[in-house]
C-alpha cells in the first residue's frame, strides 16, 4: 500500500488554501472559503463596504512553478489576487513556515513570466520570475489590503 505523505498534489493544495484562511483570519479580514472539489472560487474577502475579491490560492511544495489553470489563458480580473505559496520542501516540517505572495491579477497582466504549455491549455506561472521580481507581494497583504480599502 501506497503511504501517504503530506507532498502530493491534493494535500498540497488544500494545505495552501488553510493556510491562507488561517492568515486572513489573523489578520482580520472577512474571508470565506469555498469547499468542494472542482470549484471556480478558493477564497473570498468582503471588504467593509460590502464588495468582493477572489483570492486564487496556488500551493506547492518545492520551487515549482504554479499550476492556474487549463483554459489556456491567464484570468485576469480587477477584483481578483492570486495567492502563491511554497512550502519550500518542507511541507511536512510543521515548525517552517512557507512563503507566500498575494498578486493582483491585474499586476500579472502587467508583466509576469506566466507559460502555456505545449497543450495550449494548461498555464503556468514561474516561481523563479515571482521569487526574483515580486517581492514588495511577498509575505504582506499591503495591496489586498490597499483594494479592500478602496471598494
Amino acid at each position: 500500500m501506497v503511504e501517504k505523505s503530506a507532498e502530493t498534489n491534493y494535500n498540497t493544495n488544500l494545505a495552501s488554501e488553510y493556510l491562507m484562511m488561517s492568515l486572513l483570519c489573523r489578520a482580520g479580514k472577512d474571508a470565506y472559503l469555498s469547499l468542494g472539489n472542482k470549484k471556480g472560487v478558493d477564497i473570498i474577502v468582503k471588504t467593509d463596504n460590502g464588495a468582493i475579491c477572489v483570492v486564487e490560492v496556488k500551493g506547492v511544495n518545492k520551487r515549482n512553478d504554479w499550476l492556474i489553470g487549463n483554459s489556456g489563458k491567464l484570468p485576469i480580473e480587477p477584483n481578483l489576487f492570486y495567492a502563491f505559496i511554497c512550502f519550500n520542501g518542507n511541507i511536512e516540517f510543521l515548525t517552517t513556515s512557507a512563503d507566500f505572495w498575494i498578486v493582483p491579477s491585474e499586476k500579472l497582466k502587467e508583466s509576469t513570466e506566466h507559460k502555456i504549455a505545449g497543450n495550449g491549455k494548461t498555464v503556468y506561472i514561474s516561481n523563479k520570475y515571482v521569487r526574483e521580481n515580486y517581492d514588495e507581494f511577498k509575505n504582506t497583504f499591503k495591496y489586498l489590503d490597499i483594494y479592500l480599502n478602496n471598494n
